[in-house]
């Protein structure tokens, strides 16, 4: 989803991963506008979700590694993993009405004001201040 950028400071020190925020973001804007072309009938590519997202998911990952675990504030943790479900949800949600023959309810489902766009853009703001939080160490 994103990619993670080696720090290293001085000869045997642990490496340390620096989130890249920017990218994490347009990464996932690339997700979202996929699920709304699929949505929209704009393309007949899937998006593809895993199963077991979290296994897979590259920011859970980093925050459950070594660089991850220096990030205390348990408050934007909390909205990043909800956001994530939330988005996930939605997403998933819709490409089953569109695969239902329901089209017109998944449009609506990602309409601006629905979950789908508001949980998407709640992770946006989650990973941009995740990104500032990193920046700052």
């Amino acid at each position: 989803m994103w990619a993670l950028t080696g720090v290293k400071t001085q000869p045997n020190v642990v490496r340390m991963e620096r989130f890249d925020g920017i990218r994490a973001i347009q990464a996932h804007i690339e997700q979202r506008e996929h699920v709304e072309a699929y949505v929209h009938g704009a393309t007949t590519s899937r998006p593809c979700f895993h199963d077991d997202h979290c296994a897979h998911c590259q920011l859970r990952k980093w925050l459950h590694g070594p660089s991850g675990g220096q990030i205390s504030d348990m408050g934007l943790l909390d909205e990043l993993h909800s956001s994530c479900h939330d988005f996930l949800e939605a997403a998933q949600h819709a490409l089953h009405l569109v695969e239902s023959g329901q089209r017109h309810i998944a449009r609506t489902l990602v309409r601006k004001e629905a979950q789908f766009s508001q949980a998407s853009d709640r992770y946006q703001s989650s990973l941009a201040r995740l990104h500032l939080s990193c920046e700052m160490v």
